[in-house]
């Protein structure tokens, strides 16, 4: 190996071009994903990591902080990321009083104080002279808690509870109050319906992310105005059927077995989309929304840097380690360093979801058996590592042959001497 030239030209050259492709290949990688960092879907090895299977899966998926979304599923969890954010996004674009005031209604809501009795309620009011004629009791005559609505003549407004929530059932149910046909009805009649109607919509709009959260967690589309939360019950059965799933891993030992493993997890995926997708959704809105109270000197500095976590380092790791053993590869510069360092990466990539027997295959139109394509670079590389390659084309050759000048001009010089 110390005389390359007395391998054929053709495989010094194919070897050379081989380190080369992978470099490019790494680097692209690398490059595509720094590019979307900027973007509104930076990209993540979230996913990747969280359907890891084979013997490393448990160490793959806890990379991830919360593999199963179960995190995104319990109030107080997903409260306290927002309260942790909040408080990172209003240091960083050093906000003022106005704009603290509302980005606390964003996330809290913005409703009334008064005095009702002895306590103080949070409340939604809307102005209205008087009941309908007939009526003298709000609570008897539609049959809804005064705890959720009732009217104050004395303030000439209908208050609703911004704790309880107005439902739409118990929105009929007030408006059921008229019985008047509605070419028929009096002007205090219309005002009522009017007045009714009015504070269910600002009760809506004027909600608080954190209140959405709640009941959507709580399975409860008419707090939310959303058809298709989830119920409570989805979210009972998700967690159940997950214990279910990991209890037969450890037993499966059939291919049938991991067959129908197989078939339970897209199901579990399939709910747990539809179960933690809407309150992501409902995450980036109120990102959005926080965005808009922003001036335009604010927005120019940059985005809310995040907290540093498993995810965090494996997402720098591997975008950094992509890019720079691709740059190396590519120019033959450290190429055994490089090629060892790209061969032990892309083996942690292999290790992630190995297309060993017994093991769910992984997602996506690849179909392999033991070897796939990261098995075959790894080889590869250390294929590359094991060879001289950057001494054959690259920068090591260069700076191969500026240490043996400068040795040879020592060396001259010590004999004169």
């Amino acid at each position: 190996m110390k005389d390359p030239y007395r391998l054929a030209l053709p495989a010094l050259f194919l070897v050379v071009v081989l380190r080369m492709a992978i470099g490019w290949q790494l680097l692209y990688e690398g490059l595509w994903k720094i590019d979307t960092l900027n973007s509104p879907k930076p990209w993540s090895a979230v996913g990747y990591l969280k359907n890891s299977q084979g013997p490393m899966r448990g160490v793959f998926r806890d990379m991830t902080g919360d593999p199963d979304d179960l995190g995104w599923l319990d109030y107080d969890t997903t409260a306290a990321k927002w309260d942790d954010w909040l408080e990172r996004f209003s240091s960083h674009y050093q906000l003022d009083d106005k704009q603290k005031g509302s980005l606390h209604r964003i996330v809290n809501g913005s409703y009334s104080k008064i005095k009702v009795g002895e306590k103080t309620r949070k409340v939604y009011g809307e102005a209205l002279d008087k009941l309908p004629e007939g009526v003298t009791d709000l609570k008897v005559a539609s049959r809804v808690s005064d705890r959720v609505v009732w009217f104050d003549a004395k303030a000439e407004k209908i208050y609703v509870d911004a704790v309880e929530h107005l439902k739409p059932d118990e929105l009929a149910k007030l408006k059921s109050v008229v019985k008047t046909a509605e070419d028929k009805q009096s002007d205090a009649e219309k005002a009522y319906l009017q007045a009714v109607q009015n504070v269910f919509d600002r009760q809506k709009n004027r909600m608080g992310f954190k209140e959405k959260l709640l009941g959507a967690l709580k399975g409860d589309p008419d707090l939310v105005g959303n058809e298709d939360w989830q119920r409570v019950g989805k979210l009972q059965e998700y967690k159940e059927r997950l214990v279910r799933y990991e209890n037969a891993r450890t037993k499966a030992d059939q291919d049938f077995e991991w067959d129908h493993l197989d078939h339970v997890w897209g199901e579990l995926q399939t709910l747990r989309a539809e179960l933690s997708g809407p309150i992501k959704a409902m995450d980036t809105e109120l990102r959005d929304k926080a965005q808009s109270i922003l001036t335009l000197n604010q927005l120019s500095m940059g985005p809310v840097p995040g907290r540093w976590s498993k995810l965090e380092f494996a997402d720098q790791a591997t975008i950094i380690g992509l890019t720079v053993f691709g740059v190396m590869l590519l120019l033959g510069l450290g190429t055994r360093i490089a090629a060892v360092g790209g061969a032990l990466m892309l083996f942690n990539f292999y290790m992630a979801m190995p297309p060993w027997p017994g093991v769910p295959p992984a997602p996506g139109p690849e179909h392999s058996y033991v070897i796939n394509k990261n098995l075959i670079e790894v080889i590869a590389l250390i294929g590359i590592a094991a060879m001289p390659t950057g001494s054959w084309f690259g920068v090591d050759a260069f700076l191969a042959r500026c240490w043996t000048g400068c040795c040879k001009r020592k060396s001259e010089t010590v004999e004169l001497t």
